[in-house]
């Protein structure tokens, strides 16, 4: 227990602070280093003479700089500082006990989670690694006696069951915890990591290979994309005609758009909740937007814009596509709930959710599709008028199910918009079109056979193939980094080897 001392106080921040202990600097009042715990003020044995507290004031007493008489005052500041929070940590009040244990902890990251507004399958994920690895192992342990043999029990009892990703994955959830435990309030010392030395990442197996690459086997080859896009679209066709033959059918099925689908996956890149989010407006805009945006551009010369002008599609409604720019809007996704869509009530947000990202995008598509997504956009257009047509999903489930959000979702009174809700789950999908598809496609492996989001993959081989840059198709394709897209698809040890042997043959 440190011994009693003035209590006075201050209003100036702390050099240092850790459980409760904090440091001050001196003062022209009190011209030495102070120590603030349990209430209580110890001070440093030997003052900082005054004159010398202006220009020490300067350098905010870092150490840089200061005389040798301050430094040394520095010095014991920082030991008795040291020692003080070395008794602090031992003094946890008996009725205190259990409050701040690790499944606190786990409870307080789940809400940090929550408050940030976090997909739901980052917060299930977060949850499930929570109740199967850490809360089994260490839930009761207090967080203040939290060390590195607690974390490799919690990833050795991962190890027993899961791969090398799933236990990296519970890793850096560790890693978090340690993160949020260190914020204020601070529930362990800055100074203490339960994760030193303890190594949870994956590490590629072969010298320049990263451990996330995706082999070229695993991505569907350009001919396999259009055998499957033409069984989707014969799939879709059979679905329909079989509906329109019943009479007594209620709804209006919409299947005839399969084969645009796939080709907008194999070669625009969108993630399969961003695919199937995709509405009118992601690729048609109004007509004097699509005009505007080609007299700003200042790339055209004037005979180029107006065969700009000339090429433009109109739609229906006052729409319009332009041709010279191919783009998809992706500005949200559907949020799943396991295998289901969630959709999110009015009040919390005006549609699906923010990309993977959390940043809207734009992605290009390729001339070859311009004629079916001018089409595509004109039929849902005409059917559904100019009030819901523009928010008509491209790829829909089933019926269009039409409801009235907000555009603003704080002001839930401030204008509302149609929002077209029919979006697909992943098991309806994958058993009514998928499996079908596979089942007719030439070429497409059926056992196993690829997922459909390996499309995706399609992409970035095909957009390099084609010659885009590394640049583009990482932004096409919504990563963070361009490093990620080439560790990913391009630069690897194995890809660079064929390479080498052609320009050394002659050397």
């Amino acid at each position: 227990m440190p011994a009693r001392g003035s209590s006075g106080t201050t209003r100036r921040p702390p050099l240092r602070s850790d459980r409760g202990v904090k440091l001050y600097a001196p003062t022209m009042a009190k011209p030495y280093f102070r120590v603030v715990a349990a209430g209580q003020v110890e001070r440093t044995s030997a003052p900082v003479p005054r004159e010398r507290l202006a220009a020490s004031e300067a350098v905010k007493f870092t150490g840089r700089g200061l005389d040798p008489e301050t430094a040394r005052s520095r010095r014991e500041a920082d030991e008795l500082f040291d020692q003080m929070v070395r008794w602090a940590k031992h003094q946890t009040s008996p009725t205190r006990r259990g409050e701040r244990t690790m499944n606190a902890l786990c409870d307080r990251r789940l809400e940090d989670l929550r408050g940030k507004g976090r997909a739901r399958s980052t917060i299930d994920l977060n949850e499930s690694l929570m109740r199967l690895y850490v809360r089994p192992v260490v839930g009761d342990v207090e967080v203040a006696d939290w060390s590195p043999e607690h974390s490799l029990a919690v990833l050795n009892r991962a190890r027993e069951t899961c791969g090398a990703e799933r236990v990296a994955d519970l890793g850096s959830l560790l890693r978090s915890l340690v993160t949020l435990a260190h914020r204020k309030p601070l529930w362990l010392s800055r100074d203490e990591d339960p994760l030193e030395g303890v190594e949870f990442r994956v590490r590629a197996a072969r010298q320049g290979e990263s451990v996330h690459y995706v082999p070229a086997k695993e991505r569907p080859s350009t001919e396999q994309v259009e055998s499957l896009a033409d069984a989707m679209q014969e799939v879709g066709c059979s679905a329909q005609s079989y509906h329109d033959s019943r009479p007594t059918t209620s709804v209006t099925v919409d299947r005839q758009w399969g084969w645009l689908l796939t080709q907008t996956m194999g070669k625009a890149g969108p993630r399969f909740g961003e695919a199937i989010a995709l509405t009118v407006t992601s690729v048609a805009r109004p007509l004097a937007e699509v005009l505007s945006a080609i007299e700003g551009d200042l790339t055209l010369s004037p005979a180029g814009r107006a065969a700009r002008r000339g090429a433009v599609i109109d739609l229906p409604h006052g729409y319009a596509l332009d041709p010279g720019r191919r783009l998809i809007h992706i500005d949200e996704t559907v949020e799943w709930e396991g295998s289901r869509p969630h959709i999110a009530p009015c009040e919390e947000r005006p549609s699906g959710k923010a990309p993977k990202s959390k940043k809207e995008r734009w992605t290009i598509y390729p001339a070859s599709l311009v004629e079916a997504m001018a089409a595509r956009c004109a039929e849902l257009l005409q059917r559904f008028g100019p009030e819901r047509g523009p928010h008509a999903l491209l790829f829909p489930a089933g019926d269009h199910r039409f409801v009235q959000v907000p555009r603003d979702p704080r002001r839930p009174s401030r204008g509302t918009r149609w929002q077209d809700q029919d979006w697909w789950s992943r098991g309806h999908f994958r058993k009514t079109m998928y499996l079908n598809a596979v089942a007719r496609a030439e070429g497409w492996p059926d056992t196993p056979e690829f997922p459909f989001e390996n499309l995706r993959h399609h992409f970035a081989t095909w957009a390099k193939r084609n010659e885009y840059s590394d640049e583009l198709i990482s932004h096409c394709m919504g990563h963070a980094t361009v490093d990620y897209t080439q560790r990913r698809y391009f630069r690897t040890g194995a890809d660079t080897i064929p390479d080498g042997m052609a320009a050394s043959n002659n050397l």
